[in-house]
């Protein structure tokens, strides 16, 4: 099964906002609905899980109330429904990774999980698809997406961390099992995948492409 995981636990402190990341709005509607809207086009992926943690508590209550996500359980697989989420304790990326997918490793070792942050409004279906397909195409464990920061100066978008002039861009494919996965690396020159709206100069050049 390939799953999206959508990570949606963090403080996002960098925004200094009083409202939560993943509910922060771009054209009057949440961050995070237009990650899950592009999710929902994908033509592969299956489900969808929402990781949620502490930090977050009213993106919780978006997803349940608001989208009547269900909570991550032993159903999940016999399912029929789609959307999820999931408690983290929200301690950190890495953290919160180990526990997602020691969580789905007990389950099943086979499934694909294409981790994206909440953060990402323009990455839609095509792209989400492409990096899928590509995925599938080659025969190692592991996938992580970059952009070269070409694209990045080209749109006066900054990044805080580079190497061998690719910056990475938030998504990473992993099977559902905790270990250390040989990984392949994806370079596409996307300008969906550099806008990660940490701040607000980088929310409102987000605006501008919505």
């Amino acid at each position: 099964m390939i799953i999206a995981l959508v990570m949606a636990g963090g403080k996002g402190l960098r925004l200094k906002s009083d409202i939560e990341k993943p509910l922060y709005p771009l054209k009057d509607k949440p961050l995070m609905s237009y990650v899950l809207d592009n999710i929902k086009e994908s033509e592969l992926i299956e489900k969808t899980v929402v990781a949620v943690s502490p930090n977050a508590p009213n993106t919780k209550e978006f997803l349940i109330n608001d989208l009547h996500f269900s909570s991550f359980d032993s159903s999940f697989y016999d399912s029929d429904k789609n959307e999820y989420y999931l408690d983290t304790l929200g301690k950190g990326f890495v953290e919160d990774l180990s526990k997602i997918l020691e969580v789905f490793g007990s389950r099943s070792k086979d499934d694909i999980l294409i981790f994206i942050n909440a953060d990402l409004p323009l990455v839609g279906a095509d792209i989400l698809d492409e990096i899928l397909s590509y995925y599938l195409s080659q025969d190692k464990p592991a996938l992580s997406v970059s952009v070269p920061v070409e694209i990045f100066d080209e749109y006066g978008v900054n990044y805080s961390y580079e190497f061998n002039g690719n910056v990475p861009s938030g998504i990473n494919i992993l099977r559902s099992e905790n270990v250390v996965q040989d990984e392949q690396l994806l370079i596409i020159s996307r300008h969906e995948l550099i806008f990660n709206v940490n701040t607000i100069e980088t929310a409102i050049l987000t605006n501008k492409f919505l």
